[in-house]
């Protein structure tokens, strides 16, 4: 309990402290280093308070394209954390509304480009992606698409219309999958515990444009597929050695 009281105290401090900062260095940095070093640093904190230990597999397949669709499976909200520590940097995610409504944090989130998501309001969520689409993106694009954070750390399975969409943008999509981050702080719990963290990055899948939607289909299920691969081998990769 007092790792988890620590730990969103100095969440909340940095946020209010340095989320000012970040909101007016976006404006003004626009290739946008300084405010990724601000977000690597605050995830950096969160994931030490919490105690948590990170093992990653295939991390070069990260750094090899300037730009990719990264589709991964999705238990924690530590998944994101971690993966801007491993980063280096700031994907453009796709996040529900609701957590644009957070003072400070939300500004935040729309100025590093977080792609807001209405789950209520499918059609409304496809032309936010398209509109964030159109402006161009400097980093690699982040979706998880089960559409929420696994109950039971099972893979659920892939919603189509955000897949389907960023299938047209010509940008390889690189598959991933985090095991640990539910021990972390599971869905539906505020507690923080510390855990081993394991991460497999997948090989890329190039997929062309223009596919027909029974081929995207097929590109999906096989993108679950990879998902699946890269979780049991990061599950893998969590057990202790005999």
């Amino acid at each position: 309990m007092i790792r988890t009281v620590i730990f969103w105290f100095v969440c909340s401090l940095i946020v209010a402290v340095l989320g000012p900062v970040f909101i007016v260095l976006t404006f003004i940095d626009r290739k946008k280093r300084i405010p990724a070093w601000i977000a690597t640093f605050w995830c950096w904190c969160l994931v030490k308070i919490a105690g948590v230990r990170i093992k990653i597999k295939g991390e070069e397949v990260l750094h090899r394209y300037p730009q990719y669709v990264l589709v991964s499976n999705h238990q924690s909200y530590f998944d994101i954390f971690t993966l801007i520590v491993v980063l280096k940097k700031i994907p453009h995610f796709l996040a529900k509304k609701e957590l644009f409504r957070i003072p400070i944090f939300g500004q935040a989130l729309r100025v590093a480009d977080v792609i807001e998501i209405d789950r209520e309001n499918p059609d409304k969520a496809l032309e936010s992606i398209k509109k964030a689409l159109s402006k161009g993106l400097d980093y690699p694009i982040c979706i998880y698409p089960e559409g929420t954070r696994s109950p039971d750390g099972r893979l659920q399975p892939f919603r189509k219309k955000g897949l389907f969409l960023l299938m047209d943008v010509g940008l390889p999509f690189v598959p991933m999958a985090f095991y640990g981050t539910r021990n972390v702080m599971p869905k539906g719990s505020l507690r923080v515990k510390p855990a081993q963290v394991c991460i497999v990055v997948g090989e890329p899948m190039h997929i062309d444009k223009g596919l027909s939607e029974e081929e995207k289909d097929r590109m999906r299920r096989l993108l679950w597929e990879k998902v699946h691969a890269c979780l049991k081998e990061a599950e893998s990769l969590c057990r202790p050695s005999s």
